[in-house]
């Protein structure tokens, strides 16, 4: 079960955009694209160890074409780092581990005039590790969540965003010497940044 600590926080991050004054701006149609930062509660199940749960950096980039200012498509890359690399010169270079995803995306907005939105999307999944004797694997995930834009000046938005996510990958060799397959749900909360 996600914590609810982590529900809670993410739960405020919205409450609080939807009480924002805002600038009622036109909404636009054309390119639009978004980086989004943030921190996740990730959980993995396992076919052959015990679960494990861990508090991690989370990060998206995303870009595409708004053809309805209500409905914007696009792909977003994203992921968590479980393990963070090492990146000095002369270091350990078994130290990283993280999950990435490359996902087909849709962002709508439900409500004329309005600055909550949902989004929805799905695609690939990798989980990649440098640990020593251990290999990655890919599989296929989603992602649904909730925000509110927070209009800023010009074509710039700043935006608290909900996002769960779920997904599963087959045959990663981890812990050393053991292939399972992993299955994993985040629960993460995001201030995002947009430009349309």
């Amino acid at each position: 079960m996600l914590s609810r600590y982590w529900i809670c926080f993410a739960l405020w991050f919205v409450s609080v955009a939807a009480l924002a004054q805002t600038t009622d701006e036109q909404s636009r149609t054309g390119f639009w694209a978004g980086l989004d930062v943030g921190i996740a509660s990730v959980q993995r199940s396992y076919s052959m160890t015990g679960n494990t749960s861990e508090t991690t950096f989370a990060l998206t980039l995303s870009g595409g074409y708004a053809w309805d200012p209500r409905l914007l498509l696009g792909v977003e890359l994203g992921g968590w780092t479980l393990q963070a690399s090492d990146w000095w010169w002369n270091s350990n270079s078994s130290q990283g581990q993280g999950i990435e995803t490359i996902f087909a995306i849709a962002r709508y907005y439900p409500i004329a005039n309005s600055r909550l939105f949902v989004k929805g999307g799905g695609g690939l999944v990798h989980y990649w590790t440098n640990q020593a004797g251990e290999s990655g694997a890919r599989g296929w995930g989603g992602v649904i969540g909730v925000g509110y834009d927070v209009y800023v000046k010009g074509s710039l938005r700043v935006a608290p965003l909900v996002s769960y996510s779920f997904g599963s990958f087959n045959g990663a060799i981890s812990p050393p010497g053991i292939t399972q397959d992993q299955r994993y749900q985040a629960l993460t909360g995001y201030i995002g940044v947009t430009f349309r």
